[in-house]
């Protein structure tokens, strides 16, 4: 963020050691003037140097919030889902910080919907959407019109992602993605994934095969499951081999013998012992990282806060402050546990980053699989 910097600088000339035309001492009338010259001038610097001050003071969350204004949250995803949780944990911890603040959250069951009402709102920092990395495949596939990176300015992180269990049906012939990977070359466009076709759960579960070694990727079944209820279900029975759900779930299933745990794809700071702490439990060694099983391979597709494209930088800086500041909010870092999402503090040059970071990884992605049309 570029700070706005006052310098002021005061050039007081004094002209001391006034010669008088009768013998060179000054008389009482000259020093009387004198000492007035030199009481003005310090009034006058007295007086810059507080106009300075006023016009060098950093815009506050009260200039943007005012005690009394109501902030939108726009949400572009149905009340009770992931992303509408998300929102409502973070403008709980924002009104805890800001008492005289009022957060509203909107639901838009119509996603571009959401999207285009953030987008068209005006830039005051009183409008803003919560939103997941998957908004940015949507626009480079073609099914949205909004372009998170352009018509949107990113002043936030809700978090940078969690971990998703990569889940097999019972009677898999493979335990761990290594040996996925032999099969998948021993039984070429036999495995059968099933995810959110052309959404972030393909480009993240392409990633892990394509992982596993360059061009696995298109050497799978690609299905529709969109929904967590049906991916577990179709797993179970084995209508499909491979998908990805949360880890509670997966454990669930996996106490039942309705599953098989293969690993976990985790944004990069994940790990066992890490994704244990998050999830109140230790974890087997089923659910090591792609990583942790040798493959380079990790996702960091966060959930961000999301502003009209023509906010000015200063007031973005104080949002940004505040979403900071809620990692340190009993009330918000429970509500990420028990999302089992990591919580990562960022300033807004780093958090415009990671946007710009995640946006090049997925054109990558979309490129290898062949979908991305801008």
């Amino acid at each position: 963020m570029k700070k706005k910097v006052v310098s002021v600088i005061l050039t007081a000339a004094m002209c001391a050691g006034l010669t008088a035309c009768g013998g060179g001492k000054t008389t009482t009338t000259e020093a009387a003037a004198e000492s007035k010259t030199m009481a003005t001038s310090e009034t006058t610097a007295a007086t810059a140097a507080s106009e300075a001050s006023a016009e060098s003071k950093e815009l506050t969350i009260q200039d943007v919030w005012p005690a009394g204004s109501t902030v939108r949250f726009d949400v572009p995803a149905k009340a009770g889902g992931g992303t509408d949780l998300y929102t409502r944990y973070l403008t709980q911890a924002l009104g805890e910080l800001n008492p005289d603040v009022k957060f509203v959250v909107t639901n838009y069951d119509t996603t571009e919907v959401g999207r285009e009402n953030t987008k068209n709102a005006d830039p005051d920092g009183l409008t803003l959407l919560v939103h997941h990395g998957g908004s940015m495949i949507e626009y480079m596939t073609g099914s949205s019109e909004v372009n998170p990176k352009d018509d949107y300015k990113t002043v936030g992180l809700v978090n940078v992602g969690g971990p998703q269990a990569i889940i097999a049906r019972p009677d898999a012939p493979y335990s761990n993605l290594p040996e996925l990977g032999e099969y998948i070359v021993a039984h070429p466009n036999e495995v059968i994934i099933g995810c959110s076709l052309g959404g972030a759960s393909q480009c993240m579960l392409y990633g892990v095969v394509n992982g596993i070694e360059d061009g696995y990727g298109s050497m799978v079944n690609w299905v529709q499951c969109g929904s967590e209820a049906d991916k577990l279900t179709q797993t179970a029975s084995g209508s499909i081999d491979i998908a990805n759900c949360t880890i509670p779930n997966a454990l669930s299933y996996e106490a039942d013998g309705k599953l098989k745990i293969l690993g976990t794809m985790a944004p990069s700071i994940a790990n066992l012992e890490n994704m244990g702490e998050l999830i109140g439990e230790e974890l087997p060694e089923t659910f090591r990282t792609a990583k942790e099983q040798g493959i380079d391979y990790s996702y960091d597709s966060c959930y961000y806060v999301w502003a009209p494209a023509g906010l000015p930088d200063d007031v973005a800086y104080v949002i940004n402050e505040q979403i900071q500041k809620c990692a340190d909010q009993q009330t918000f870092t429970d509500g990420m546990k028990s999302m089992a999402s990591y919580i990562d503090k960022r300033d807004l040059a780093a958090t415009q980053q990671t946007f710009d970071d995640e946006w090049t990884t997925w054109a990558g992605i979309l490129d290898n699989m062949g979908i991305r049309i801008r």
